[in-house]
């Protein structure tokens, strides 16, 4: 199960054409600078890709994505600095609902977000991925990193509807069991009283795809792997990971639509008993009993 047959819309930085992407960005389109070649300038959104479908013929394939032969699409939304306006953001998620056929567009990727200052009824970004989500696409986005504190989750993670996925940290295991919610990822509950996160996914210490000669990788010589890798942390890269794996799920029973992707998502995490709710949402997603799930039930 490699996530086969699925394409999955990266709404970001852009995509470096990496060595383990290799044929499989299906279509590009830049609204920043209006550039037809895959590009990015920032680094972000390489590893975000990376982390969704890396296929690690760099390194042996140790350093793989959960959907590595899935496609592509990237979105360039956000700017050298990794900054943007909401309005791109939202013409970035329009593009997806009318591309979506296209290039058989199933899921979003947002490793993005703002503060949330209104409640998701009002919140413009919010109102474009419910409209993704009517459409047909299974939204996933960041929590945040503005945690450990209560009611800090990021808009568009504010909306019931879509999959929103804190940051996991199992490097550093502070507790029994080895896994504690990373001390950066966002806490529920928002604005509107709602329990998120929906579910945790690894994000720490994350090993993805170098964009060469981008600002973060000139800014971070330091978390270069090897030639061709990077390590980030962040609910950015805990997103894809969880995208990667609705991907799976995707190419096993392509018929589910993004209530029941969310809904076999959330039930087969796991929980970890004396983490509240807003800390960890479900739990650790669990690709293979989410596969299985789906395959089950198909």
């Amino acid at each position: 199960v490699t996530g086969k047959g699925v394409t999955v819309a990266v709404l970001d930085t852009g995509i470096y054409n990496h060595p383990d992407l290799a044929g499989r960005i299906a279509a590009f389109k830049d609204l920043v600078g209006q550039k037809t070649k895959p590009y990015d300038d920032n680094g972000h959104g390489t590893h975000v890709a990376g982390d969704i479908a890396s296929d690690g013929t760099q390194s042996g394939h140790r350093f793989k994505g959960p959907a590595p032969e899935a496609k592509l699409v990237g979105v360039k939304v956000l700017n050298k600095m990794g900054s943007g306006s909401l309005s791109t953001v939202i013409e970035g998620i329009e593009w997806c609902i009318n591309n979506k056929d296209t290039y058989g567009i199933r899921v979003i990727n947002l490793s993005l977000g703002s503060d949330a200052a209104l409640s998701y009824k009002n919140d413009p970004v919010c109102q474009a991925v419910e409209k993704a989500w009517k459409a047909g696409l299974v939204v996933c986005v960041a929590a945040g990193n503005s945690g450990p504190e209560g009611g800090t989750i990021n808009s568009p993670g504010i909306h019931p509807k879509v999959i929103t996925v804190g940051a996991l940290n199992d490097i550093g295991p502070e507790q029994p069991g080895g896994s504690i919610v990373a001390d950066f990822s966002s806490r529920g509950p928002t604005k509107d009283g709602l329990i998120k996160p929906d579910v945790l996914s690894p994000g720490v210490g994350i090993v993805s795809l170098r964009s060469p000669n981008s600002n973060l990788d000139k800014q971070r010589k330091d978390t270069r792997t090897e030639e061709w890798y990077t390590t980030l942390s962040g609910t950015s890269m805990a997103t894809p990971i969880c995208a990667g794996i609705v991907a799976q799920m995707l190419q096993v029973n392509p018929s589910l639509t993004p209530d029941q992707v969310k809904q076999r998502l959330m039930k087969t995490a796991k929980a970890y008993p004396g983490l509240d709710a807003n800390s960890q949402g479900a739990g650790l997603i669990n690709a293979r009993a989410a596969v299985n799930e789906t395959m089950n039930n198909a």
